[in-house]
């Protein structure tokens, strides 16, 4: 399906994609250190999304299901870009999947596009409505009660205030998909995602810092859709940093978070 997008604008890569060789007389992994603040944060928010999902999810049929989370979109929305889709949406979030592999995958991805943007980690109305338009009904309340509770230890560990929510970088991209289970009423999906979150304060005791993770993601056929029921998420397969020794400062994401479209919802 054909996405439309503004002249000049759009998701792209926020890093120069000429090969960059590495300086003489510096070593390969200096851009690789990481200060202890930044990886406590990341400590906590990779522990936040590896329980946010409550654990094991009943679906309707008695089974048990487990599983996955992650990933952005533009601030004035709670998920990805909503002009790219031609499904329904319903609190911004894209609903009404093709009842096969390729909508459970579809949903999937969404579905945790929609989790990550800046919006959802600072506004509990906006989170609140994005899950209501994805989760099962049994899931529901119990996903709420835990992103609830994890945001707002990750906010604390990011530094985020009332006076400086409005400059928090969070957008998450899937790097690829896995079906890991598939019957035409329960599918688990691994989404393998790239992720950006940190604020652009320069007091903040985290500056924007890179993520990978995989999210596995269960789903459920019900009312005619897929519907998220159980979130897990391990570390997912991360690359080396071979770009330049210093990374961009704070003005400079703060002016792409304003400047680039969020990447789209897929489908």
């Amino acid at each position: 399906m054909a996405r439309q997008s503004a002249p000049g604008r759009g998701t792209r890569v926020l890093v120069d994609e000429t090969p960059t060789v590495a300086k003489s007389g510096k070593p390969w992994w200096r851009g690789m250190a990481v200060t202890g603040a930044i990886f406590l944060a990341l400590v906590i928010l990779a522990v936040f999304m590896s329980l946010s999902g409550g654990g094991s999810g009943s679906t309707s049929d008695g089974s048990a299901g487990s599983q996955s989370q992650t990933a952005p979109a533009e601030r004035d929305t709670t998920g990805g870009d909503t002009k790219s889709t031609a499904k329904k949406l319903v609190n911004g979030v894209p609903v009404g999947y093709t009842h096969n592999q390729a909508g459970a995958v579809q949903a999937a991805v969404n579905y945790q596009v929609a989790r990550s943007s800046a919006a959802y980690f600072t506004d509990d109305k906006a989170r609140h409505a994005t899950l209501a338009a994805m989760m099962t009904s049994q899931a529901l309340d119990r996903q709420i009660r835990n992103d609830d509770n994890g945001m707002q230890q990750v906010l604390t560990s990011l530094g985020v205030t009332s006076a400086n929510e409005d400059q928090l970088v969070a957008r998450g991209a899937a790097m690829g998909t896995r079906i890991t289970t598939y019957t035409d009423q329960v599918a688990t999906i691994e989404v393998w995602m790239a992720g950006l979150v940190g604020v652009t304060d320069k007091s903040a005791p985290m500056p924007v810092s890179a993520s990978w993770t995989t999210y596995t993601l269960t789903l459920q056929w019900q009312s005619g859709d897929w519907k998220l029921a159980s979130i897990t998420s391990v570390n997912g397969p991360t690359p080396l940093d071979a770009g330049s020794d210093d990374p961009t400062s704070v003005d400079e994401f703060r002016t792409a978070d304003r400047e680039f479209n969020a990447p789209p919802y897929v489908g």
